[in-house]
Order: C-alpha cells, then sequence, then structure tokens
C-alpha cells in the first residue's frame, strides 16, 4: 500500500474539494485525483461521491477512513523508532512558527537535553496553520502557538508570554514618525493583526512584510527603519543598537503548547511542557 495514497484520501476527505486538498498536499489537483482513483482501483470501490462543490464519502470510504487514520499512525511511529538509536528510548517531536525559534524558543531546548537524556527530540519550523494539521495528522507531538485552534480532543496549556514591541535603529523616531519610512510589518497572527488596525489604523504601505520576524531583524541590521518584534531582542547586542520606539504600545500575548489529550507520548509530552515553563518571550 502507497501511503500517500491515503494521506490523499485522509485530506480530500478533510477538505471535501480536491482544489483545496491540492493546496495542503503541495500538489496539483490533476495529481490528486489520479491518486484518489489509483486507491479506488486497488480496493475496487468508489470512496467519493462526486457531486459539484459537494464531495462526500460513500459507504466503503467510511469504512476505509478509520482503517487509513491507523495506518499512517502505525507507519509514522514505525519511522521513527527505527531511526532510534541504541541509547535512545522515546522520540517527541515539537514544532513553532519560524519567528517563536528565531526570538528565545530554541534556547529552550538545551533544557530538555538535559533532563531527558534519553529522548530524541525532533524540532521543526512551520506556519500555525501547517503545525495544526500535523497535529491532527499525528506526524506532531505537541506545537507552540500564540493562537492555538480550537481541536477536538487537544489540551492547549499556556507555558509562557510574548511581549511585542516596536523596536528601531534610529533613536530620533517615536511613535508617530516610525511607521513613516523603513516601516517593516511583522505577521504575528490574527490578534497582533487587530490590535495594529485599531491602534495604528491606515498606514503608508511598509517596506516590507513578512510573517518571519528574522527577516526584519536582518533588514534593521542593514537599513533604518522599525518593526514590532519580541521585548528579548533589547537584551541582545546587536549593530546598531535597537531600541524600543518611545510612546509606542506593546502587544503581549499568551504562549500554549497545543498536543493531543489522549496521545500515546502523554508523559513525555508532559515532561517537555513543565520544563518549558515559565517561557517569556
Amino acid at each position: 500500500m502507497d501511503i500517500d495514497l491515503l494521506k490523499t484520501f485522509l485530506e480530500v476527505n478533510k477538505t471535501r474539494h480536491f482544489g483545496r486538498a491540492a493546496e495542503n498536499l503541495y500538489l496539483t489537483p490533476a495529481a490528486v485525483s489520479a491518486r484518489v482513483r489509483q486507491l479506488e482501483q486497488m480496493l475496487g470501490v468508489d470512496l467519493f461521491i462526486r457531486n459539484r462543490n459537494n464531495i462526500q464519502l460513500t459507504l466503503e470510504g467510511e469504512r476505509l477512513l478509520p482503517h487509513a487514520d491507523t495506518m499512517l499512525l502505525s507507519w509514522s511511529r514505525a519511522l521513527q523508532d527505527v531511526a532510534l538509536k541504541a541509547d535512545q528510548e522515546q522520540q517527541v517531536n515539537v514544532g513553532a512558527t519560524h519567528s517563536l525559534w528565531s526570538f528565545g524558543l530554541h534556547q529552550q531546548l538545551s533544557k530538555i537535553f538535559q533532563m531527558l537524556p534519553k529522548a530524541a527530540v525532533r524540532a521543526i519550523s512551520h506556519p500555525s496553520e501547517m503545525l495544526a494539521r500535523m497535529l491532527v495528522d499525528r506526524t506532531l507531538d505537541v506545537a507552540f502557538l500564540l493562537e492555538p485552534s480550537r481541536l477536538v480532543d487537544f489540551k492547549a496549556e499556556k507555558i509562557g508570554q510574548v511581549k511585542l514591541v516596536l523596536v528601531s535603529n534610529n533613536p530620533e523616531l517615536n511613535s508617530k514618525t516610525a511607521f513613516q519610512s523603513g516601516y517593516v510589518y511583522v505577521d504575528w497572527g490574527v490578534s497582533f493583526e487587530m490590535f495594529h488596525a485599531k491602534r495604528f489604523g491606515d498606514l503608508p504601505k511598509p517596506v516590507l512584510h513578512t510573517n518571519m520576524g528574522a527577516i526584519a531583524l536582518d533588514y534593521l541590521h542593514n537599513q533604518q527603519g522599525a518593526a514590532y518584534l519580541p521585548h528579548s531582542v533589547l537584551e541582545q547586542e546587536h549593530t546598531p543598537t535597537l531600541l524600543q520606539v518611545p510612546g509606542a504600545p506593546t502587544f503581549s500575548r499568551p504562549l500554549y503548547a497545543v498536543y493531543r489529550a489522549s496521545s500515546d507520548r502523554k508523559d513525555i509530552v508532559d515532561e517537555v511542557v513543565q520544563l518549558l515553563k515559565p517561557l517569556s518571550v
């Protein structure tokens, strides 16, 4: 059995749309259709009722669904167990956005290495939507998110706080002039977008729009400007020196560890979460 065929079947069932499933799997719609047809030919049954804008599982598709979930989970666990070294007992997969890793979260991994020496740690970076999808697919054990999705059978536990401040390498800027030239808009999620719109309204178009804080930081290393970044950057040495823009409002948001409440790795996940408390970025 080709595991990719099962992944495609599950994604089409989840999205109920071949086009959206293709986007999520980074495939073309034709490739998704071909995979589903190949799986149907292997099983000798139709898995979907294909009505326009209304794709539904057939009775046979409903029967396959739990088996597909189980097979994918077993395959994922098999790959991880085979990769373990002789002195490792268990693997834990943790994920966060690129920006959270870049601004302090990566430094917390040393706690896991020290306190759980027999654990094989896999740390990955993806957008929050992808991390949530990986949690559902059981390819990720715990995700660190600012805006946890409301997923069934998942727990979102607050482990710390992220404080965003407007920083600049130009000491002459204030809360009004910081947005006029060289402003970099960093996408920190829907809540930050609402905060930004409410506090500042319509602003001149930023010189750069990014979802990676490290790119904004690199810009400020080379060009004059400003950006909302974690407060921790003010405690680090930079050339030129970064300063908090006086009078600019700050944005604070809880940081959550999101994991499956019924995970078969719940013990090690609980240990990882507790080791990271409290966390300030």
